[in-house]
């Protein structure tokens, strides 16, 4: 990173931070002078009082266009909707007959959709009062009350007993079946008597038919003919207002989007002004910008500003380390699995970058758990068909390359294990290229302590060189020890085991002695601590041994169950089932045994955290 300073004449200013954000590669920082408050010297930019208000206006635009903007539909894009500038109370009165607008809309689709539910529930009850309703006569009939029951003539006696004790005989009841199990009932008292006849049948549970507010006051043989014509004519008239109310946010979207846009860059300008220093004539703006990056960025100052604006860019100053952002440059393969550190802190600026690493290990920790080339297989089908579609933008790009080379190292280990779906490719005729590793449970264990050795040594080499890169001798000498201990410790582990000559173990053991005097010299009496810690970190990665042990053997099970449970089709289907849930335990298992093993075991050999995140003035605005 380098430091830059950008000076000019005052009355340039708001211009010089509008060029400057739009390039958005400056991370803005308040001069030291005007942060330390020096008397006489630089002061910070105080805001006028139109700035202030401009943005008052502003965030209140941003506000409103925001809760407008939440409640509007996803929608195909439209012409979009002229607004107002931002920040002008047009915009804000724009924006409230919008939103009268929304909510006109909203109701009328919200109304015909209560309607439309009424209707599904009704429908069948509907069709069966139609016909009683109809022979009531028209002009001074009593009132008609639609009910819902159950079949149960017990229940349809007793209503009539007490409807005629209430109405004093003077009234009616038909009923017709409206299902299987319900029954339309039409029931007309005098409408002297209708609140007390609706108050008996509240009491005893019976469920009267609620029409839609459209049809209160009606009649109810009157409002059910409307209502069976209506709902002829219901499903057009929903499906119009929700192309209505997608019209309306298709149009008014993207409007939104670009006003708070607008809004937003000119509300940083104003925010940005705070960081920056002034005297009399001039300004100075002050930031971090990648060094690759410097020299295109004084060319378009030179020819945007005619050169009355400068740019002076040096190196961070000793001491100036915690306040340096941090920009990761790797090469585009490596570059995705960047997102893994998004769980700890940046790494402190002049430390090792610990991506190159992650590229590596995390898929090899993670085939070597999942271990089956037909689980790898779909992996990278469906990590190719998520690239394709380009699912989650950018971001979801980035975990498609760390999904696709977890697959292609799920298949490389499921071939020299042998493993397609469980033992499903012995059963035609593929065998381990390396190893089998259902049978040779120990071997299995002696290759995953093997890779935790490798892992766990180079994370302490990287600490002894970063130690070395910042002159912290007595550090560096305490790594150099445990690293030494750890290989020694290796090779007699490997001579007991028969894979050396019994012949190192002596000498290896002398080694792993001479690690630990190195280690103590270094770190004192307490990098014994460390000394243990180290390889205990090495027996964690046992876990990796049984994790794909456990998913190997799950696979066997499920191809056992389908070629002995009968009938056949259950078998196969309990198999496709195992798998099913083998395949989901072999993605979340790996992943989270493999983040594991980085963040715990690796990253804290070497790995220097605190680093400030680089964010650039004007990016993603």
């Amino acid at each position: 990173m380098a430091k830059v300073q950008v000076i000019g004449p005052r009355r340039l200013l708001a211009t010089s931070l509008a060029f400057v954000q739009r390039q958005g590669v400056l991370d803005l920082r308040t001069p030291p002078a005007v942060a330390a408050r020096i008397p006489g010297f630089l002061r910070a930019v105080a805001a006028s009082e139109k700035e202030r208000a401009s943005g008052e206006a502003l965030g209140a635009a941003v506000e409103a266009a925001g809760r407008l903007l939440a409640g509007l539909p996803p929608a195909p894009r439209e012409k979009e909707e002229p607004l107002p500038p931002p920040g002008g109370p047009e915009f804000l009165s724009r924006l409230e007959s919008l939103a009268t607008e929304r909510r006109a809309l909203e109701e009328r689709v919200a109304s015909l959709e209560e309607e439309r539910r009424l209707l599904d529930r009704y429908r069948a009850l509907l069709l069966a009062l139609a016909p009683l309703a109809g022979e009531l006569p028209q002009g001074g009939q009593p009132h008609c009350i639609g009910l819902v029951m159950q079949h149960d003539g017990r229940a349809l006696a007793l209503l009539d007993r007490e409807l005629r004790r209430l109405t004093g005989g003077n009234c009616s009841i038909e009923s017709r079946p409206a299902g299987e199990e319900q029954l339309a009932v039409l029931a007309t008292v005098p409408e002297a008597s209708a609140k007390e006849a609706s108050a008996l049948l509240f009491e005893h549970g019976v469920e009267e038919i609620s029409l839609p507010p459209r049809y209160a006051g009606q009649p109810l043989p009157e409002a059910l003919r409307l209502l069976l014509s209506w709902d002829q004519e219901l499903p057009g008239q929903a499906s119009a207002a929700r192309e209505e109310l997608a019209r309306f946010s298709g149009r008014v979207r993207p409007a939104l989007r670009r006003a708070m846009r607008r809004a937003g860059r000119r509300l940083a300008q104003l925010e940005a002004i705070a960081s920056v220093g002034e005297t009399e004539h001039a300004f100075v703006i002050t930031g971090w910008v990648p060094r690759a990056r410097v020299p295109e960025l004084e060319h378009r100052l030179l020819r945007a500003l005619t050169g009355h604006v400068a740019l002076v860019a040096y190196a961070p100053e000793p001491g100036e380390e915690a306040d340096v952002p941090v920009v990761l440059e790797n090469r585009a393969l490596v570059r995705p699995f960047e997102r893994l550190l998004a769980l700890v802190p940046p790494p402190a600026y002049g430390s090792l970058d610990p991506t190159p690493y992650l590229a590596v290990f995390f898929p090899l920790l993670f085939g070597l758990i999942l271990g089956d080339a037909g689980f790898g297989v779909i992996g990278v089908a469906a990590s190719l068909v998520w690239r394709w579609r380009g699912f989650g933008g950018a971001a979801g790009k980035d975990y498609a390359a760390i999904a696709l080379a977890c697959s292609a190292s799920a298949v490389v280990f499921g071939l020299l294990f042998g493993e397609v779906f469980g033992d499903l490719g012995e059963r035609f005729g593929l065998r381990p290229l390396l190893l089998d590793r259902r049978r040779g449970t120990l071997s299995f264990l002696g290759i995953a302590l093997g890779v935790g050795v490798v892992h766990v040594g180079l994370g302490i080499a990287l600490g002894a060189v970063s130690a070395l890169r910042h002159r912290r001798v007595r550090p560096a000498l305490e790594r150099i020890g445990r690293l030494v201990l750890l290989a020694g410790a290796s090779v007699a582990g490997l001579a007991v085991a028969g894979v050396v000559s019994r012949r190192a173990l002596v000498p290896s053991m002398a080694a792993g002695g001479t690690g630990v005097l190195l280690s103590v010299a270094g770190g004192g009496p307490m990098a014994l601590l460390d000394v243990v810690l180290s390889l205990g970190n090495v027996l964690s990665y046992a876990r990796l041994m049984a994790l794909g042990l456990a998913s190997a053997l799950l696979g066997e099970v499920a191809n056992r169950l389908a070629a002995t449970v009968r009938p056949v089709a259950v078998g196969v289907a309990l198999a496709v089932f195992l798998h099913a849930v083998n395949f989901t335990f072999g993605l979340v298992s790996p992943l989270i045994a493999s983040l594991r093993l980085h963040y715990v075991e690796f990253f804290e050999k070497f790995y220097e955290g605190g680093g400030r995140r680089y964010r650039p003035f004007g990016r993603g605005r």
